[in-house]
């Protein structure tokens, strides 16, 4: 899922599917085949795409996955990509 330097090969760990998005949650390869919390990633959080256009929005670690799920069915989502892409 990752090429980017020094971040470790992730992996899909679990799919919802919403009314207006799909809800992706992912962990680092080795974490899920050691289990050990030393391989973890952590501050990942989930990662929504929009059921109509497929573009990917970014989430947070501050709230639930529920709230930033209901910000986006709402309207109300506005993630640093979305920010940069109406620069």
């Amino acid at each position: 899922m990752s090429t980017e330097p020094g971040v470790p090969p992730l992996a899909i760990t679990n799919v919802e599917e919403h009314p207006t998005c799909w809800v992706f949650y992912y962990q680092s390869v080795r974490y899920i085949e050691s289990g050990s919390f030393l391989d973890s990633v952590a501050g990942n959080a989930p990662i929504l795409v929009d059921r109509n256009t497929g573009q990917h929005h970014q989430t947070g670690t501050a709230r639930s996955a529920g709230y930033y799920i209901s910000e986006f069915a709402n309207g109300r989502h506005t993630c640093a990509l979305c920010r940069t892409a109406q620069v």
